[in-house]
């Protein structure tokens, strides 16, 4: 990994999110004033939420006046995000244009067409499209790599970053950017949240503890530039970390198809372990999904468990976290996010920054 770049609540770069995650900051609040253009019906929302959601400067973009009110805040946001982890990388500019770069966005929603609907833009949704989103980037950057925008829900994020690796190693790119966002720009999204009973009722993310009731959306945007680690060195680059391993699956049947399956934790910790030539004993944090669920939780913490009890009778040796008390729940930014956490952390501890992922979905 030679770049990386954050746009978190309070923390606009990696240094503020660093300092937020060792001040163990809350950033929840409630609904910013004019964040939506109708009054808030029913209960006040609560989140992680950014400032300035509507702030973009399309020029560096070559993106009209015109055509930038059109696109999804969301993108605006991780497209400014991408260009600052490409700064950290020294990899923006006429240095990129041509280049055998690949493009991944992890995207869930367009909550952007509600307000489009709302204010009767005819001819928003043709700008709005998903597919666009990464697709665009790469034609205004001049990318010749893959260029794919990527829904997975919750392990999108983590999804792009293992299909962005597979890329790097068939030598089929030389560099990969995979960016995150998640902005809940609309009141349906907070009212579908609510009629899941998914939401926090005391707007509190209490990962793995015994009184969780429930997750918190967060807001944000999170970018890495990847690298083989060869060429990284050869032409001089500063590499941050090393993404050692890598692995995805899906839980199969479960109680329910929301629910997530011990069984299939397991094997997608184990294959990625593997896949990193990585033995558990070595590790000493492990960076969870953790939502704040008395269903989730759980189900991950035995799925760990069953990983390391596999291999290693050791106990209570390894850090057990989750990004999401501090910034909520990112959805398709999650994931991405929780490895920033984890580079930030071996930087800042003075470690080598060795990261193994997996993602079950």
């Amino acid at each position: 990994m030679v770049g990386a770049a954050v746009r978190l609540p309070t923390a606009r770069t990696l240094d503020e999110f660093a300092d937020l995650l060792v001040e163990g900051r809350d950033t929840v609040r409630p609904l910013p004033d004019g964040r939506w253009s109708e009054p808030v019906q029913g209960p006040v929302p609560h989140a992680s939420f950014l400032d300035a959601v509507d702030e973009f400067d399309p020029g560096p973009f070559r993106i009209s006046p015109r055509e930038a009110p059109l696109i999804d805040p969301q993108a605006r946001i991780v497209y400014e995000t991408i260009w600052e982890a490409l700064e950290d990388g020294g990899r923006a500019g006429a240095r990129a244009e041509g280049s055998r770069t690949g493009l991944w966005i992890a995207y869930s929603h367009d909550h952007y067409h509600e307000e489009r609907v709302r204010h009767g833009v005819p001819d928003g949704r043709g700008l709005g499209l998903e597919a666009m989103i990464a697709n665009r980037l790469s034609y205004l950057m001049d990318w010749h790599g893959p260029s794919a925008l990527v829904n997975t829900l919750c392990s999108s994020s983590l999804v792009a970053l293992h299909t962005a690796l597979q890329h790097l190693r068939a030598g089929d790119i030389d560099t990969a950017v995979i960016g995150a966002v998640h902005a809940g720009l609309s009141p349906e999204y907070f009212r579908s949240m609510r009629d899941l009973m998914a939401l926090s009722p005391r707007h509190r993310c209490r990962a793995f503890d015994s009184t969780a009731d429930g997750f918190v959306p967060g807001e944000g945007a999170v970018a890495v530039v990847l690298r083989r680690h060869d060429d990284a060195l050869r032409d001089g680059d500063r590499v941050r970390g090393l993404v050692k391993g890598a692995a995805v699956n899906h839980g199969g049947r479960t109680t329910r198809y929301s629910a997530p399956s011990p069984r299939g934790q397991r094997d997608v910790v184990v294959r990625a372990l593997g896949d990193a030539g990585v033995s558990v004993e070595s590790i000493g944090l492990v960076e969870a999904h953790g939502t704040g669920t008395g269903l989730g939780d759980p189900i991950e913490v035995e799925g760990l468990s069953r990983a390391w009890g596999g291999v290693s009778g050791r106990r209570q040796f390894c850090a057990l976290g989750s990004l999401k008390s501090n910034v909520g729940h990112l959805e398709p930014a999650a994931g991405l996010a929780g490895v920033v956490k984890v580079l930030l952390a071996m930087e800042r501890g003075g470690g080598s920054a060795d990261v193994a992922c997996g993602a079950a979905q």
